[in-house]
């Protein structure tokens, strides 16, 4: 996102956090950016697509978090992508800003800013990229699909799996072991999925 919109979402976020979102006004948020409410208007097209922003941007900030925890996953590739599809849920279901933003809007727009816009996808995609690229090394990735193809598939499985009732974590974990990984990945040396 550019920096003009980067300001915005970052006023937006703090008026949101002072007011709640449903109170916060156009006016507040111009206010807490230091530009006038035309500005706002020609960055915005309105007060969802604020809350858009603001949504992306909390993305990007559970994003540098997740990155920072794949250095403790195992070696196993099979555990290492169970453990970042997990996390990915666990992170951004607990994000409390992001639960009050994801609220403000109809199910679903939330469904398409996290199932199918591109900032999120590449975000996803730059998370992803390690774990798909050492699959595609090892002869693990589906033969046929690429890294792009994988990474907008499980974009679509962590969408599903934050937006479904609430699974307990065991439930969710094994559901994402039976399903999210043998859609992506063939079986290792041990011949069948951790």
């Amino acid at each position: 996102m550019d920096e003009p919109a980067a300001s915005l979402a970052r006023a937006a976020r703090e008026v949101f956090a002072r007011y709640g979102v449903a109170r916060a006004t156009m006016s507040d948020v111009a206010k807490a950016a230091g530009v006038v409410r035309q500005t706002v208007y020609n960055t915005v097209t309105g007060r969802d697509h604020l809350i858009e922003l603001a949504i992306v941007q909390c993305c990007e900030e559970l994003q540098e978090r997740l990155d920072a925890a794949t250095a403790e996953d195992p070696d196993d590739l099979d555990e290492a992508l169970l453990a970042f599809l997990c996390r990915a849920v666990e992170m951004t279901a607990a994000h409390g800003e992001l639960a009050d933003l994801m609220a403000a809007l109809p199910e679903d727009r939330v469904r398409e800013i996290f199932g199918q816009s591109h900032p999120v996808e590449e975000l996803i995609k730059a998370s992803l990229r390690p774990l798909l690229e050492r699959a595609l090394a090892d002869s693990r990735l589906r033969p046929g699909v690429t890294i792009e193809d994988t990474s907008r598939w499980l974009q679509g499985v962590l969408t599903f799996a934050l937006l479904q009732e609430a699974a307990d974590p065991e439930t969710r974990r094994r559901h994402l072991r039976t399903f999210a990984l043998p859609s992506v990945l063939v079986p290792g040396a041990k011949g069948a999925y951790s």
